[in-house]
């Protein structure tokens, strides 16, 4: 048996953690009623096929809505998905279809055929018999996923899937009175100044940690650099009282006050203050943005540099592995003790690229740092593929350093079950 096969063999096996993930409550899906190419191009590969050539109109009106059979849907979308079926997320896509559907690929061949079952394990998670058990814990042995739900926290038999993280964008880019209004109601309290503001986000973190949240989320960078400035409490509080001064009558609706970065920023440091005290991580979006078209130059990690400095008793765990920022994340992973790799999303990007940073990783930053794997997926199949390349890469990556001599097997081993599990365990305290 090849080092390979040896480190392949044990991934296969381990219970791992997932960092990161959108999915939908099981108990929300089953009362959906799309075909499975609604569901499977609702994320991600739907990016690479318009990539590809096929007009967005005709993903939005005609994949993603319309009456279209899947058969028809297939043949609009067949020449652009074999343009497509080298990437990550396709392969993604293939892996599910094998390994759940017992499809060789997704084809004009098999569609229609996985589309019948999928329709039935939707039914027959609505009457009992749960699809996300099977697919999350029975193959994916996940021991739990820590579910972005933006501010939605888990109840009941979900919490035995997910973990629940609190997204504080919506505090971050609060914009005009009635946003306002609406955070002070979940704080139980009036604001009238930029110290009850304080009060009211300090409130509404407490809450989230009192309702399960593990860490934060911030996924600002697909609106704004990542750059925090560090505003003084009165430029804060000039930008806040614009909040304030807005016409309050039966036929006005809400004004939107545009306080530019100020009062962001300014919020931004507030929150990992809060962060701090409590010994909460925090995850933050960095690299490539889900879609078609963005400033990536937003989203680059060193922006985030003065935070790193400032905040050191936070963890910030750096999500995606900064892709294509990944030699950039290396070197800050390295330099600053509190910043955490995160390679959720990364093995689906670009397979490749995510064996080739996780090598170099592991020559620059100690092995301790890394997570390896987090779904990333609106849909659990999606994750279930993702996982099997994530196991696959890091396999790879640790046998190219055991043939390269920098440590033995059962080393690698040990390093395995840190980045899929042990890791992440320790930094979100799970």
């Amino acid at each position: 048996m090849t080092v390979l096969d040896q480190l392949r063999a044990f991934a296969r096996e381990l219970e791992i953690i997932d960092t990161h993930e959108h999915l939908v409550y099981e108990a929300d899906w089953v009362q959906t009623s799309h075909d499975v190419l609604v569901e499977w191009l609702s994320h991600y590969f739907s990016c690479d096929l318009i990539s590809a050539g096929l007009p967005h109109k005709v993903m939005s009106d005609s994949i993603l809505a319309g009456s279209l059979s899947v058969a028809e849907k297939w043949k609009l979308l067949e020449p652009f998905w074999n343009a497509a079926r080298n990437t990550g997320y396709a392969r993604s896509l293939d892996i599910a279809a094998r390994d759940l559907y017992g499809e060789a690929r997704v084809d004009g061949a098999s569609i229609e055929k996985i589309n019948k079952e999928f329709v039935a394990r939707r039914k027959a998670s609505a009457a009992g018999k749960s699809y996300y058990k099977t697919v999350l814990k029975d193959k994916c042995r996940i021991k739990t996923s820590l579910l972005d739900s933006f501010t939605h926290a888990p109840k009941g038999v979900e919490r035995d899937f997910f973990t629940y993280i609190y997204r504080i964008d919506s505090l971050l880019g609060m914009c005009d009175a009635s946003q306002l209004d609406a955070f002070a109601a979940q704080a139980g309290m009036a604001v009238h100044s930029l110290d009850d503001w304080k009060a009211v986000v300090e409130k509404i973190i407490d809450k989230a940690v009192a309702a399960g949240a593990a860490a934060l989320k911030c996924a600002v960078a697909y609106e704004r650099p990542l750059y925090f400035a560090r505003p003084t409490a009165a430029e804060a509080e000039t930008a806040f009282n614009k909040l304030l001064c807005v016409p309050h009558g039966p036929d006005i609706g809400p004004v939107r006050r545009d306080t530019g970065r100020v009062l962001e920023d300014f919020t931004m440091h507030w929150i990992l203050t809060l962060a701090d005290t409590r010994g909460l991580t925090i995850q933050v979006h960095t690299g490539l943005q889900e879609g078609n078209g963005n400033i990536l130059s937003n989203s680059n990690p060193e922006l985030l540099s003065n935070l790193f400095l400032e905040y050191t008793n936070v963890t910030f765990d750096v999500f995606h592995m900064s892709y294509p920022y990944q030699n950039v994340l290396s070197a800050l992973a390295k330099n600053f003790p509190n910043v955490m790799i995160d390679m959720c999303w990364a093995h689906i990007i670009s397979p490749e690229a995510a064996v080739r940073a996780l090598v170099e990783f592991l020559d620059a930053v100690p092995a301790n740092k890394i997570s390896a794997f987090g779904g990333d997926y609106l849909f659990v199949d999606g994750v279930y593929g993702h996982q099997a390349l994530a196991r696959e890469n890091v396999a790879k990556a640790l046998a190219i350093k055991v043939d390269d001599g920098c440590f033995d097997v059962e080393r690698a081993k040990e390093i395995c079950r840190w980045l899929l599990f042990d890791n992440p365990r320790r930094i979100f305290k799970l």
